[in-house]
């Protein structure tokens, strides 16, 4: 099968849930099918056969057309870097037009659908939406856009438990303190992740040190934290797992919709190392996952000191919960169904298929 994969960032070095997501997805699809990358910005995989030739908001390039009906892809992949707004939605359009080919879009986050999303409907649409959002898909259903789900796994060869000896030489790699506990949050240092919850980490017990690992970085937010006492590790690493085994405890304190995916990748790494996990009832997780056995949900921030205390005490298999969300069994189970089924579609919109 022969696939064209378009997003405004791919990278092979990513720093955000939703380019790891893509990076996956990619080397994916170009071991099974004949791929092509096509993007903005970004240092893809040198494997890959990738152009940069995505120009201006709106993707109407000659060039890009050119690509398009010269290579004869079966199918499009489009993951819109800002997700699924109204311009996310023309772009699809756009792209489904200029190769004459079904379309699948990657809604990885929540977002608002209004009118502008209406009105495209009503005119054309892409072939199909994937997203974890629940009240995405039902707004594409309302439009009678075909939606179903998706979400993203991990690597299982090397998101495992770390035993004492190497949990110690990590900690000594990375400057965390071997004889404090630590609770770990990884992902962006913006306001949108409810950072402030670590700000009364002192609450939590006497030997308690948060670690948070930088990915997009406010640097007002990384200065406050230091100066508060938090580790903030802001250098790209290649070994994200290494973090995690180096921790004690993932804490997950997002409560705005559009902090993180949908389903935060963070959450599935950190029980892949079977750590326990304090989250928020974040997006889809409670979907997914269940409490207990080293998962545990808190509302407020006056949960915390509880709820980590009884995660210190009790069993932990996080891991056991993720067991089957590698990002070849999500793909499979997800993802490959729909390219078959599509890629056998004529070039016009199929209609009034069940998600």
């Amino acid at each position: 099968m022969r696939i064209v994969v378009i997003s405004e960032e791919i990278t092979s070095r990513p720093a955000r849930g939703l380019l790891v997501f893509l990076m996956h997805m990619c080397r994916y699809l170009s071991s099974r099918h004949d791929l092509l990358v096509l993007h903005e910005r970004g240092e893809p995989d040198p494997d890959l056969d990738t152009r940069r030739v995505l120009k201006g908001r709106s993707f109407l390039s000659r060039e890009l057309a050119g690509i398009l009906t010269g290579w004869k892809p079966d199918l499009l992949i489009y993951t819109p870097a800002s997700g699924l707004t109204g311009l996310g939605m023309l772009k699809s359009v756009l792209l489904r037009r200029m190769a004459g080919r079904p379309v699948i879009v990657l809604a990885l986050q929540a977002r608002d659908t209004g009118k502008i999303h209406r009105a495209i409907s009503l005119w054309t649409a892409p072939d199909l939406i994937l997203s974890p959002v629940r009240e995405m898909r039902q707004a594409m259903d309302d439009l009678r856009i075909n939606a179903d789900f998706i979400m993203p796994g991990y690597d299982p060869e090397l998101f495992r438990p770390a035993v004492t000896e190497t949990k110690i030489l990590l900690r000594t790699r990375y400057g965390i303190p071997a004889d404090r506990y630590i609770v770990l949050h990884i992902g962006h240092v913006k306001e949108s992740r409810n950072l402030q919850a670590f700000l009364r980490y002192r609450d939590w017990g006497p030997d308690i040190q948060p670690v948070v690992k930088a990915g997009d970085i406010d640097p007002v937010w990384r200065d406050h934290l230091r100066q508060a006492g938090i580790i903030v590790i802001d250098e790209y690493t290649d070994d994200i797992h290494e973090i995690y085994q180096a921790a004690d405890l993932y804490f997950f304190p997002v409560s705005i919709r559009t902090g993180a995916l949908e389903f935060p990748l963070s959450v599935i790494e950190a029980s892949a190392c079977n750590l326990p996990v304090l989250s928020t009832r974040f997006g889809a997780l409670p979907e997914v996952l269940e409490d207990g056995g080293g998962l545990e949900w808190f509302s407020g921030v006056a949960e915390i000191p509880g709820k980590i205390e009884k995660l210190r005490s009790g069993a932990v298999d996080t891991r056991t919960k993720v067991a089957d969300l590698s990002w070849e069994r999500m793909f499979d189970r997800y993802l490959t169904p729909h390219l078959k089924n599509l890629a056998t579609l004529p070039g016009s919109r199929a209609k009034d298929s069940s998600p």
